[in-house]
């Protein structure tokens, strides 16, 4: 048999090219691999990003464990404490009660680890709200409700509430007894008054722990709205005005006080008197009344604290409120701000007494 072969070659409108399905599947199959490309590099730099902030975690958490070692606590601060983070990288460092414990936060591209005292093991999640100190407030950040406050100083917690007057105040007694952490400068030295004679130029604050109730951490301030709650400490004017140079604590005109200055948190002060801030807030949120102090028990949670002259310490406690201005009124006298159940005012008062001290915002 002969086979005969024929070239037949195609004509331009016979050929063929893709079909719109198989065109679908090739970007279908395309679209497929850049999506596992993508997951794979973010789920590398995610776990990157993770091992980051838990090597940090851990590095400071050895820092924090030989500042355990040395000094018996943590440290009460993050500024003490002297943590380390590259920039990408935010820290978080919250003391427990009596700096005993510790949680501190890593926070970076999205995520949040933590490190506990009792976990040394990094852990996805947060601190916590953490710690807020009095030091670090201003009136315009101030809480419109109730809030509670630390000092950096000593870790005594305070109340404190923008009240109608637009004044932040601290709705609880001051108790700083000096000393302690300087992370705001503003550490003062103060002589305990029970142990020392009646004087002007020492800076002097009166306390018997055994008797009064005043304010420590971690218990939450009282909100007592009795006036015979947690007291705080006396002081004397000079302690009062954080123990400026004498001639300044026991004579107002040579050399005049700093009115700036007081044994109060960095950023907060002493009230004016003689009017003044003390009465602009008797007349928010006391109706202006001097026959009354029931609004000032009831919002700014006034103390009857009493006073102390030598060794009558707390004399009128629960009965009287006495507390200092940074207004004097003669040499040796500043003006107090004083309430009990039927009356209240202003008046000139020996600057050796021990007084209470409430302080207000500077800013």
């Amino acid at each position: 048999m002969r086979w005969i072969f024929r070239n037949r070659s195609l004509s331009p409108s016979s050929r063929q090219g893709f079909t719109l399905v198989e065109l679908l599947i090739v970007i279908v199959v395309i679209a497929i691999l850049a999506a596992i490309t993508i997951i794979a590099y973010n789920g590398i730099t995610q776990k990157a990003h993770a091992s980051a902030l838990t090597a940090t975690l851990s590095q400071n958490a050895t820092l924090l464990s030989a500042y355990n070692a040395t000094n018996g606590t943590y440290p009460a601060d993050q500024p003490s404490a002297g943590l380390k983070a590259n920039s990408d990288i935010s820290l978080a460092y919250t003391p427990g009660s009596g700096n005993t414990t510790y949680c501190l936060q890593a926070s970076g591209w999205g995520l949040n680890y933590k490190i506990t005292d009792d976990n040394t093991v990094p852990a996805s999640g947060t601190c916590g709200a953490g710690v807020t100190y009095i030091q670090t407030l201003t009136t315009a950040s101030c809480p419109a409700t109730m809030t509670s406050v630390v000092d950096a100083r000593d870790n005594h917690t305070y109340w404190v509430q923008k009240l109608a007057d637009g004044k932040c105040w601290m709705l609880t007694n001051l108790a700083y007894a000096g000393g302690g952490t300087n992370t705001y400068g503003d550490m003062k030295t103060l002589t305990d008054g029970t142990n020392s004679a009646t004087t002007y130029t020492t800076a002097s604050y009166y306390v018997v722990p055994s008797t009064t109730n005043y304010t420590t951490t971690p218990t939450t301030p009282s909100s007592a709205t009795s006036g015979t709650s947690q007291y705080g400490y006396l002081y004397n004017w000079c302690g009062a005005m954080g123990g400026q140079a004498t001639a300044a604590c026991a004579n107002a005109t040579t050399p005049a006080p700093d009115t700036t200055t007081s044994v109060c948190p960095a950023g907060w002060r002493l009230p004016t008197g003689n009017g003044g801030e003390f009465s602009a807030l008797n007349t928010a949120v006391n109706g202006g009344s001097t026959s009354t102090d029931a609004g000032l028990l009831t919002t700014w949670l006034a103390q009857l604290s009493g006073s102390a002259s030598g060794s009558n310490v707390f004399g009128n406690q629960g009965n009287y409120g006495y507390y200092w201005s940074s207004t004097p009124t003669a040499a040796t006298a500043s003006y107090e701000f004083y309430f009990y159940n039927t009356g209240l005012g202003s008046l000139g008062q020996t600057k050796y007494l021990g007084l209470a001290v409430r302080c207000v915002a500077s800013s």
